[in-house]
């Protein structure tokens, strides 16, 4: 019995700890925020600027917060390319739900300080309601020219 109750606090006590240990798992966009022009599809003057920012592996835009999609979501590495000499591409993906349960899915690519993509708004029914390009800097770099 008593080797019984020392297994469970011994087990109780692991996932209390666990459970309070941060996960510090560090990406390669991690920490790393890019302000961005957000266009309408078909459009040619940006519809607003937005800060995309990356941290502990999750993704959220703060433009879009105001649209009902106030949750940072999970993002994805979908590849990373280093064969290009010192700059690293990295495109990546990520899909994000809104409060009226709407779906914005957001695929991107960042080579060096650029990042650009396209961004997709859909409704419940499957339906989408808007399309989106995106293209900027990394925060406090000068705009491409």
């Amino acid at each position: 019995m008593n080797k019984f109750l020392f297994s469970l606090l011994l087990i109780g006590s692991s996932v209390i700890i666990n459970a309070q240990t941060p996960n510090n798992t560090k990406g390669p966009l991690d920490g790393k925020t890019f302000t961005v022009d957000i266009f309408k599809e078909g459009k040619k003057k940006p519809l607003d600027v937005d800060e995309l920012k990356f941290n502990l592996g999750k993704f959220k835009s703060k433009y879009f917060a105001d649209w009902g999609f106030t949750k940072a979501s999970k993002y994805q590495i979908t590849s990373v390319d280093s064969t290009s000499g010192a700059t690293k591409t990295i495109s990546w993906t990520t899909e994000t739900t809104s409060d009226i349960k709407e779906t914005m899915t957001w695929t991107g690519t960042i080579n060096g300080e650029d990042i650009d993509g396209t961004s997709e708004i859909v409704n419940e029914k499957g339906e989408t309601k808007y399309s989106f390009t995106f293209t900027g800097k990394l925060k406090g770099k000068s705009a491409k020219k």
